[in-house]
């Protein structure tokens, strides 16, 4: 796939569904934007809610970067996702992963946390799917 470059459009939102799992799209974006070519303008990878994505799934980041570089089209990777998290109840994965809440991040993330969100949009926006569609909103402007 082709690489993308991050600060001219943040990643697609956390609801939006791939392989019928929230946050997957984003997922996949944000290591667009690592590979060669790309520009990830900042956002975390190994730690926050696309590691909670990791866990949840059994996907190991790594490796779906391996699968996004060397696809040939978005179908080809949403096609691995769903192979790979074929077991999922995938509703309940939804729900889980859109409950996350940001009074319940881990200590060794809460330095990188604090510096990625301004302490007044965490505190209008507890769950972090509403924080991170407030903090897209932002840079778009």
């Amino acid at each position: 796939m082709e690489p993308l470059n991050l600060r001219e459009r943040p990643p697609r939102g956390p609801r939006v569904r791939l392989a019928g799992l929230v946050f997957s799209a984003r997922v996949v974006d944000k290591l667009r934007g690592s590979l060669p070519g790309g520009e990830p303008a900042g956002y975390f990878m190994d730690i926050g809610v696309s590691a909670a994505w990791s866990h949840y799934t059994g996907i190991p980041l790594d490796e779906l970067r391996d699968v996004v570089e060397r696809a040939g089209s978005e179908e080809e990777v949403e096609a691995w996702i769903a192979a790979r998290t074929a077991h999922l109840d995938r509703e309940r994965f939804n729900a889980k992963m859109e409950s996350l809440n940001s009074s319940r991040i881990p200590d060794a993330w809460r330095e990188a946390f604090d510096g990625a969100y301004p302490a007044e949009l965490v505190a209008a926006h507890p769950l972090l799917f509403d924080l991170i569609e407030a903090d897209d909103a932002l840079a778009r402007r």
